[in-house]
């Protein structure tokens, strides 16, 4: 699965401590998810909120990713505010999940419901949480 540390600022961990505790009904899939945010938010480098470094992914980013299936460009959003045709993907999806806390240029493997992937993140647009 993911091999590095994730990082991400102090009021992100409490978004995802909270998302993660609220979850009324998950399937296998969100299951999957959630399993693999809390062990990861376990050992994550947490920031100050003005510290965190502007290439890491984190809600509200653009991201374009290379995956096997090609290049996609999404942005991370909170689960309320997922929209598969505008490209929003929830950080409680596979691939919301995958690239949360990691950096531009990461490379990292990841199980989605249809095997293991090599995800790289190719460029990150923080624009949107500057606002």
């Amino acid at each position: 699965m993911k091999q590095k540390q994730i990082i991400l600022c102090q009021t992100e961990l409490k978004i995802i401590k909270h998302l993660i505790r609220n979850i009324s009904e998950a399937d296998n899939i969100l299951n999957n998810c959630i399993s693999k945010l809390k062990s990861e938010i376990e050992n994550a480098l947490v920031y100050a909120d003005s510290d965190l470094p502007a290439d890491v992914v984190r809600i509200n980013s653009i991201v374009d990713v290379n995956t096997p299936f090609g290049e996609k460009k999404i942005q991370l959003v909170l689960p309320k505010n997922s929209n598969s045709i505008q490209k929003r993907i929830s950080l409680l999806t596979p691939m919301g999940s995958a690239i949360i806390g990691y950096k531009e240029g990461a490379e990292l493997n990841w199980l989605f419901p249809n095997g293991e992937y090599k995800v790289k993140i190719l460029r990150v647009n923080n624009s949107e949480n500057n606002k």
